[in-house]
């Protein structure tokens, strides 16, 4: 008798259905709040994705043999279309790096290779037709992962120095375009061009002003430079590379060079 008294007062029950009450009504306000937020996070990160839409003709290298169709690449990733009717699609978190030229591209992907051989999956593609360099930026920026990009962009130059890449057969001539973006090596030999990130590069070295040596992840240039690099320019370009690699790792950046935040190419050219 006692408890069945208990439960039917409302005094007793006040303590305990506020609290309940109150905390229904936090839920149902904060999770549309959440809801909303989640498309808009959403939209941030496939931003950059919406506006790429790119197709070509173009010939998938196989063991034996090639096969002729279309390649497109568009927000949802890379795509293959065969004339025999057979699609291949690629997103871009599933390619691990690639390798382009103005009419090639090859991709590694993260799939296993196929009859159990070791290493991973690769697709060599050549293109009828040539790259644009804005779309060669751009699926840098989307793939993330470093890449060897031989599509230079003339828009992103702030400096630029007449230089010699060596090779073991001899080497090449060509212009290294400085820039707040990165570092380019274009020149008219053929698959010799290089537009490196600041996210492909692992480190610079400049023993004197007429040498440079470029590490990056996929590959390294050594460059004998016909003019002069200023060892200001030289320091702006290792805080831009440090800038980077504290921006992947959620560190501040350590200032090299007492200009340190200025943009390359404001100051002069000379020490």
């Amino acid at each position: 008798m006692k408890n069945s008294r208990i439960f039917a007062s409302p005094r007793l029950l006040i303590p305990i259905v506020v609290p309940f009450l109150f905390l229904s009504v936090s839920l149902l306000v904060c999770v549309p709040q959440a809801v909303a937020q989640n498309p808009q996070d959403r939209d941030r990160v496939s931003a950059r994705q919406i506006v790429i839409h790119w197709e070509s003709p173009a010939r998938l290298h196989k063991a034996i043999g090639t096969d002729k169709g279309s390649l497109k690449i568009g927000e949802e990733g890379i795509e293959f279309r065969s004339l025999k009717g057979r699609i291949d699609k690629w997103p871009f978190i599933e390619v691990q790096t690639f390798r382009l030229s103005p009419n090639a591209l090859t991709i590694q992907t993260y799939q296993n290779r196929h009859h159990h051989f070791p290493g991973m999956q690769r697709y060599r593609f050549d293109l009828g037709q040539a790259v644009p360099p804005a779309l060669a930026a751009e699926l840098s920026h989307l793939i993330l992962r470093p890449s060897q990009n031989a599509v230079p962009d003339p828009v992103s130059v702030a400096i630029a120095i007449p230089a010699h890449h060596r090779t073991l057969t001899g080497g090449t001539n060509g212009t290294l375009r400085l820039s707040d973006d990165g570092i380019e090596y274009v020149t008219g030999a053929r698959g010799d061009s290089r537009n490196w990130r600041w996210d492909d590069l692992e480190t610079l070295s400049n023993p004197d002003p007429f040498h440079l040596l470029v590490l990056g992840y996929r590959d390294t240039y050594s460059f004998d430079l016909k003019e002069p690099l200023p060892r200001s320019t030289f320091y702006h370009l290792v805080d831009a590379l440090d800038a980077q690699v504290a921006a992947d790792s959620g560190q501040k950046p350590n200032a090299q060079s007492p200009n340190n935040g200025e943009k390359l190419g404001q100051g002069g050219r000379h020490e």
